[in-house]
């Protein structure tokens, strides 16, 4: 009796620990944003305090009822948690969605099997513990199998193949050891299925939270360093970057140039076709920029519609030609955009740096060799000397 005690004990722990949870989880997403990854997990965990509660109305409505609609808890709650987080690390691929798509196909039949033909007690926890073990064991080979796996994704790996082996324990105890045994009865594997809960429990939430915090820190990161109108890198980002690219230069002795990009006239198209029309012509022109540059190329928008590139490794003859090309290509592909088209102005600086060439030099350069562009009359490309 006392044993039976204990497992009731630990049943109402589980349903305040997973009340708590998803309290303590819908209240900590309430003021961010609704992803569909957070809003299946907390579903998920609302799903697992009903799961967890229907257990203590087995004694009041028919078994026909309480079996299938825990096992059907469950097993969504589960799934549900799961798809959540894989969906938060970016491994819910198609591959994925087959197999759990199977997962609950096969499962369904599992359970009508079971009950019309061999309903017993210590079946029903051996079919939802294999289930359960199949449902987990796929994140933990996802989250380990790989070189490029985070300290938090090995973790929760193991998590994963923890649990899956508890549920191979007590579906062997079901089978094997206790064939009389049900979801109350107190013996060791129940008491591992516990903890292997306990463990789904706490690693949930836990990695939920870092990950919601790595989302957030990822997009204020990327607000930080990218353009939100053109995608390409920002003006503190971009000096940032071309401040390393120009040591590196240094160190390898390898020639660096710096060109400074403004549309020509760009206010008059403002004025003319408003700014949202402007905003295009900006996004167009950056995309045909970024299009033409190589992996060692870096590409800002300093400001307005001035933008910079940084050409690693080009002498003066090579950068130059790409230069011209840029030109080129932006003044045939301007149409597409701006009835008329448009014109760039671009300013050129190339050096063969060594530790003592400060970017802010080169950025002095190519800026008096643009302007020295727009005085020539535009649409041309002029070097600093």
């Amino acid at each position: 009796m006392s044993f039976q005690l204990d497992i009731k004990t630990l049943l109402y722990l589980f349903i305040l620990g997973n009340l708590f949870s998803a309290l303590l989880i819908t209240f900590y997403r309430y003021q961010f944003s609704k992803d569909i990854a957070s809003i299946l997990f907390i579903t998920a965990k609302w799903i697992q305090v009903v799961f967890w509660s229907s257990i203590l109305l087995w004694d009041y409505i028919p078994h026909w009822i309480a079996v299938p609609l825990s096992n059907a808890l469950i097993l969504g709650g589960g799934g549900l948690e799961i798809s959540s987080l894989l969906m938060m690390m970016g491994m819910m691929d198609r591959k994925a969605k087959l197999y759990y798509s199977g997962l609950v196909v096969g499962s369904v039949l599992s359970f009508i099997i079971v009950a019309l033909f061999f309903n017993h007690a210590n079946l029903r926890v051996a079919s939802t513990s294999l289930w359960v073990m199949l449902f987990v064991i796929y994140p933990g080979y996802r989250l380990t199998a790989g070189k490029e796996r985070s300290p938090l994704q090995i973790i929760m790996g193991g998590v994963f193949y923890t649990i899956a082996a508890v549920m191979l324990v007590r579906s062997f105890a079901a089978l094997i050891l206790e064939p009389e045994m049900g979801p109350l009865t107190a013996n060791p594997a129940q008491y591992l299925y516990y903890l292997g809960m306990f463990l789904m429990l706490v690693g949930g939430i836990a990695v939920f939270i870092l990950l919601s915090n790595e989302h957030s820190y990822e997009k204020l990161k990327r607000i930080a360093t990218y353009d939100s109108l053109t995608g390409i890198l920002g003006r503190r980002a971009f000096l940032m970057e071309a401040e390393l690219k120009l040591a590196m230069a240094a160190r390898k002795r390898e020639y660096c140039s710096m060109l400074l990009l403004d549309l020509d006239h760009f206010k008059i198209v403002n004025d003319t076709f408003g700014h949202d029309k402007g905003d295009i012509v900006l996004q167009d022109f950056a995309l045909t920029i970024e299009s033409r540059l190589g992996n060692g190329d870096l590409f800002g928008r300093i400001g307005g519609e001035e933008f910079a590139i940084m050409l690693y490794g080009q002498d003066v003859e090579n950068s130059g030609r790409r230069a011209e090309e840029l030109r080129e290509a932006v003044k045939e592909a301007s149409a597409d955009s701006l009835d008329g088209g448009y014109t760039i102005s671009i300013g050129i600086v190339t050096v063969l740096p060594d530790q003592h060439t400060a970017l802010n030099t080169l950025y002095k350069l190519s800026d008096r060799a643009l302007y020295q562009a727009k005085q020539d009359g535009r649409d041309r490309v002029v070097r600093a000397g």
